[in-house]
């Protein structure tokens, strides 16, 4: 039985709907496959190596009495660590949650100041390049430091890749390097997943519908090109057998 005439038009319906997704879908394959990965997290521009620190259980005299009258009993855990600013202890609650980080002399340190953002920033970028702006961020975070820590610190460099560095304003950990290799990478990202808000969601009914619609274009596309070849193949081989009879 032959398709019918609508059957090829839904198909090339079909096809126009996708083929602009099927196109972000290859360009997308193509640029992540070009750009070095070390170069999209800023790692090659990076000279801080910020390493977890050591945590222990039996706390200094002084930070004990510190944690005693803020009316902390008991901790999770208690490490120490240098981020660049010299040594403190970050304590984290039972809960997991952040307490704060005390220095060597029971202490409790509030969040670190710009000039120390600035710092931190300076001592990690590897390029010989000022800086244009370091604000405070606590809330709205710009869409490439989605989901990171808050408040943090941006810290814009005067570079030609738009440098951006995100530092937690609480413990002076670099949480991202952003710039414009990573930009063009969570653009293609985000035409990959179609998530055009978070970026990062597989699991949203417009991806679903557009890879229903690019299994049906292959599937149908598939079929019509059957049932256009195999009758063809079938009448030769028909014949190649009648003509050896």
């Amino acid at each position: 039985m032959k398709p019918r005439k609508s059957t090829y038009i839904a198909h090339r319906w079909f096809g126009l709907v996708i083929s602009l997704q099927l196109l972000a879908w290859s360009v997308g394959g193509f640029i992540f496959s070009i750009l070095d990965i070390d170069e999209v997290h800023g790692d090659t521009e990076a000279r801080m190596v910020q390493s977890n620190g050591v945590s222990i259980s039996s706390l200094p005299s002084e930070i004990q009495e510190s944690l005693g009258e803020q009316g902390v009993e008991t901790i999770s855990t208690a490490t120490l660590i240098d981020r660049g600013l010299g040594p403190f202890w970050e304590i984290r609650l039972p809960d997991g949650s952040w307490f704060g980080r005390i220095d060597n002399y029971g202490e409790i340190l509030g969040l670190i100041t710009p000039e120390q953002a600035r710092s931190i920033a300076a001592e990690d970028f590897i390029p010989d390049s000022e800086m244009i702006s370091i604000r405070l961020i606590e809330e709205k975070p710009p869409s490439e430091y989605r989901g990171g820590r808050l408040p943090a610190y941006q810290v814009a460099m005067d570079h030609p890749k738009e440098t951006r560095i995100y530092i937690d304003a609480s413990t002076g950990r670099i949480m991202a390097r952003r710039n414009k290799s990573w930009r063009i990478f969570d653009f293609f990202w985000m035409l990959h997943t179609m998530d055009y808000k978070g970026r990062d969601n597989f699991n949203h009914p417009l991806l679903t519908i557009a890879s229903v619609l690019a299994i049906t274009t292959s599937g149908s596309g598939l079929a019509l090109w059957g049932w256009r070849v195999l009758p063809k193949f079938k009448r030769r081989f028909t014949g190649n057998i009648r003509v050896k009879s």
